[in-house]
């Protein structure tokens, strides 16, 4: 017996090494990956604050907190959109573990690259029992559909976009029509896309290359149109967000609210592209200045139209830090619960 307990403990001890060994490189992996988020949204601010500074303080109080509120709702309605598609890939997640997913994952754009958010959505759905083949494909289809609502809720503000980009204020003229070139290839391509028998054999021949089993059954229309519902309203609640900062320095009213609305869903989507713009303003500022420039004419123009925009950069950094921090904290409620939870009777 004692032999055999010293052998145990002794083979024991070699096993517990790789184990111990994993448990640190996971928490240095961790500790690395907060410290690159935190470092970026830090940059972040800093760099677009002397910018920002003048519009920013000259903001009413009032109305930011509202934009705060409208980016956050925003927010919650996209990750409604994305376990919408989780559901329709035939799997379901709990409306508390796709915020934490979502909104605790979308940290990871402020890490360079554009990939990091996804990466960090995948890892967090696993830790709910998701397969990372099925989170990634729900994040593509989430995508993929929202660029088809964006570009629908674009259509309201391509007039007064064709207009700015026809022009001849240089600052943002060329970067709009940039936007509208993304625009008119995009929409068709996305409608297509957006067919539930041609999302299915794109979901399907995704799945073949990761080697994963095929769907079992084809995605639906009632699960497409939840997906596309559901990013519209979160891309109209951004277009909100942006309508109240320039309501505090103008009267945009019902028009200016439409246009808030398409341009900054035209914006976020085409921002993607950004590369395709040339030098000057950023392709998602330039079409924001071109909606809200007319209606500042008389409050400094294209200038605080610009800051208004960089302001709204600004917001959205808040808002992810208050939804993201939230979010974890409920996550953190449920695992104190969890021992609660453990059936009796077990050794």
């Amino acid at each position: 017996m004692v032999d055999t307990a010293t052998r145990s403990d002794t083979d024991a001890a070699p096993a517990a090494t790789p184990r111990n060994s994993r448990k640190w490189l996971s928490l240095a992996v961790r500790v690395v990956v907060i410290a690159a988020i935190v470092a970026g949204m830090v940059w972040s601010v800093i760099d677009q604050w002397p910018q920002v500074r003048s519009t920013w303080l000259g903001l009413a109080w009032p109305s930011v907190a509202l934009s705060v509120l409208a980016a956050l709702l925003g927010m919650v309605a996209n990750t409604m959109a994305w376990r919408a598609a989780v559901a329709d890939l035939e799997h379901r997640v709990s409306i508390a573990a796709a915020l934490r997913i979502c909104l605790v994952g979308q940290l990871g754009k402020y890490i360079p690259g554009s990939v990091w958010a996804y990466v960090l959505q995948i890892e967090l759905s696993k830790r709910v029992g998701l397969p990372r083949a099925r989170a990634f494909l729900a994040t593509l289809v989430t995508v993929g559909l929202g660029v088809t609502a964006a570009l629908g809720l674009g259509l309201l503000s391509l007039p007064s976009l064709r207009e700015a980009a026809a022009g001849a204020d240089s600052s943002y003229a060329e970067p709009v029509r940039v936007a509208l070139w993304i625009v008119a290839v995009l929409f068709p391509i996305a409608l297509v896309c957006a067919i539930p028998r041609v999302l299915t054999m794109l979901v399907q021949l995704a799945l073949k290359v990761l080697r994963r089993p095929p769907l079992e059954h084809r995605l639906t229309w009632p699960g497409v149109l939840r997906v596309v519902g559901w990013s519209a309203l979160g891309y109209a609640m951004f277009g909100v967000h942006l309508w109240l900062l320039a309501n505090a320095q103008a009267a945009p009213g019902l028009g200016g609210l439409l246009r808030s609305i398409g341009s900054f869903a035209i914006a976020m989507t085409v921002g993607m592209f950004a590369f395709l713009s040339p030098s000057g303003l950023g392709v998602r500022e330039a079409v924001l200045v071109a909606a809200l420039a007319p209606f500042l004419v008389g409050g400094g123009g294209v200038g605080a139209a610009m800051g208004i925009a960089l302001a709204s950069r600004l917001i959205f950094t808040i808002a992810d830090v208050l939804a993201a921090g939230i979010a974890a904290l409920s996550g953190m409620r449920q695992l104190r619960r969890r021992p609660e939870m453990v059936p009796t009777g077990t050794s």
